[in-house]
């Protein structure tokens, strides 16, 4: 059976409980793993222990943030966020080593839960955090931390209507982080369903969160308000460690330390007013079930007070900042005069926009890599060594060598190789490192999406066709027509090299060019083809003609290797300045002449 690896953060029940009809969907035609940890995972295991095809991993989370108080609020805030990028990037090292057992990964609030070559997929509210008030100027730097996180994940699913008249998390989930990476606003999560019971609960209390030292103090204050109020008042305080229920039958007060499935399911439809904390969650779960409500914000949680003044001017809930010092009763008397929020949509079709969006990153592109080889015993024999271990689908690429004008054992070595590459295409042509790709180009299969064109000592890893096809998924809303590729040092000497292959890169960003290997749309590919006249620099020609049609893209990945010949024979600064001045010669000046070949 095909595997999801789902990860839910435990910072609060409400990752877990809106993650939880999505798992409770994917779980009927997949196995799925669950990272989590603490209540959340007790919560999930819970919930889904009926499901056979679940298996639940336990591993660290992030810090209780915002806790603590005065100067130590900004201390463990500061320490808290050193901590959490730690773990991120301990979490995702755990991912690599055991990503290649799933079909796609799902993320709620773990940003360290990702692959660059199996369809990856986040799910945030908090687009952009509010930082507290004296740290205002915080707020960009961790947008950026954000948006650096964002990027990692083929689709980043807002729960929130697009519509900011409609939007439960204001400016939390629509900022202008939006513009920079794929993203799509789904409506509300809720794993509640609206039943047709009586509504015999007058109050029903909710009270969850990660606070300890701040909930005890307001689940105590709660308790002596409710006293007070007339009717039936049921408690649920998220804790999974205890199961024993307590009855207050002179105040007519019920406590369950936590209630599961049907049960609280039960209690939120019987109930004619929910009181809570303004979690974004919980706030879903009361338009999905068009409750009334009276919140109040966790203190310190800059999300909650933000959320909390958002909704109080909208006057979609009765909103109390204060949370040690309140009247219920007075609370109470303003309920009657808020209407319940009417939410174009609902769970369901959230769910038919996740399922939809992540069948359109499956896509298996077809790849023709194209190696034009001209003298090169001494480096095809590598590089067609690493192509031959390349993990993506067989049916979906094929390698042409087009050997043109060698008078060494390149031709011999190549077809060597044609027992241990079944579809790998030996093809000869006319002297010409042009003549050779267009006579690649003429051959390629004619289902090909991209043509991959590589020079003969450039060395590609296993999983980097994969991470090439979950790029161009991730990336299918542009109109991406020719691009290259991150290079690093395959013969790796010194601090040096990596120093120049930085500033290499760099400019092959910057200006829109490349060495070594470009990737390009085949259809539009084999309209522009390569200047035949042309023994160098034609790659920079090429890409000229081929941004006509289309975008240039860059993928920053680890897997692609060059020689570093040129660099060794030539020296960077003396290769670097050819580079420049070949760039820079007019295209006459270019036509017919050779090029120096390093062998």
């Amino acid at each position: 059976m095909k595997k999801i690896l789902f990860a839910v953060s435990s910072l609060g029940l409400g990752h877990a409980t809106r993650t939880l009809p999505i798992i409770k969907h994917f779980a009927t035609s997949y196995g799925i793993d669950i990272i989590s940890y603490g209540n959340a995972l007790k919560f999930l295991k819970t919930e889904l222990k009926d499901f056979e095809n679940i298996n639940f991993i336990e591993i660290e989370d992030y810090p209780l943030f915002e806790r603590g108080e005065g100067f130590c609020f900004y201390f463990y805030l500061i320490k808290d966020l050193i901590t959490t990028n730690n773990i991120i990037k301990k979490e995702h090292k755990q991912v690599l080593d055991i990503e290649k057992d799933y079909e796609f990964i799902f993320s709620d609030g773990r940003y360290g839960v990702y692959s660059k070559t199996i369809p990856s997929f986040l799910l945030s509210h908090q687009i952009s955090f509010m930082p507290p008030k004296f740290l205002g100027f915080f707020k960009f730097i961790s947008d950026i931390g954000n948006l650096s996180y964002f990027r990692n994940f083929n689709t980043v699913f807002i729960p929130d209507f697009k519509d900011y008249k409609l939007s439960l998390a204001g400016k939390l989930s629509h900022n202008y982080l939006t513009s920079f990476f794929p993203h799509k606003y789904i409506g509300i999560l809720s794993s509640y369903k609206k039943m047709d019971i009586k509504e015999d609960i007058d109050y029903l209390f909710l009270i969850s969160g990660y606070l300890i030292e701040q909930k005890n103090r307001f689940i105590s204050k709660l308790l002596e308000e409710a006293k007070k109020l007339d009717g039936k008042k049921v408690f649920v305080l998220g804790d999974t460690s205890r199961d024993d229920v307590e009855y207050l039958d002179k105040y007519d007060i019920t406590i369950y330390p936590f209630a599961a499935k049907e049960l609280r399911a039960e209690l939120l439809n019987r109930a004619k007013t929910i009181i809570s904390r303004t979690g974004y969650t919980t706030i879903m779960d009361l338009v999905e079930l068009n409750k009334k409500a009276i919140l109040f914000p966790t203190q310190n949680s800059t999300e909650q007070e933000y959320l909390a003044k958002y909704h109080k001017i909208k006057g979609d809930f009765v909103i109390c900042e204060d949370t040690e010092n309140f009247d219920l009763k007075n609370l109470s008397e303003k309920v009657s005069n808020i209407k319940p929020i009417n939410s174009p949509t609902k769970t369901k079709e959230a769910i038919e926009i996740i399922e939809n969006t992540i069948l359109k990153n499956f896509k298996k592109h077809f790849f023709s890599i194209i190696i034009p080889a001209s003298n090169e015993e001494k480096y095809i024999s590598n590089t067609l060594e690493n192509l031959s271990k390349l993990n993506y689908y067989k049916d979906k690429f094929e390698i042409i060598v087009v050997e043109n004008g060698s008078v060494d054992n390149t031709l011999e070595i190549v077809k060597s190789f044609k027992e241990k590459i079944p579809n790998l295409k030996i093809l000869t042509s006319k002297k010409g490192i042009s003549v050779a790709k267009n006579k690649g180009l003429e051959n390629i299969d004619e289902t090909s999406d991209y043509t991959i064109f590589l020079d003969a000592d450039v060395i590609v890893k296993e999983n980097f066709l994969k991470e090439l096809n979950n790029f161009l998924n991730k990336n299918s809303y542009k109109n991406l027509a020719i691009g290259t590729t991150k290079v690093r040092p395959y013969e790796r000497r010194s601090l040096s090299d990596d120093f120049w292959f930085l500033l290499l890169n760099l400019s092959h960003l910057l200006t829109k060019t490349s060495c070594s290997i470009q990737i390009a749309k085949s259809d539009i590919a084999k309209q522009v083809k390569y200047d035949e006249d042309l023994n160098f620099s034609e790659d920079l020609k090429f890409i000229k003609s081929m941004l006509v049609f289309g975008d240039f893209f860059y993928l920053n990945t680890n897997s692609v290797f060059i020689s570093i010949r040129k660099f060794m024979k030539k020296g960077y600064v003396k290769t670097f300045s050819e580079w420049i001045y070949q760039a820079l010669m007019p295209e006459s000046k270019k036509k017919n002449k050779s090029y120096d070949e390093i062998r």
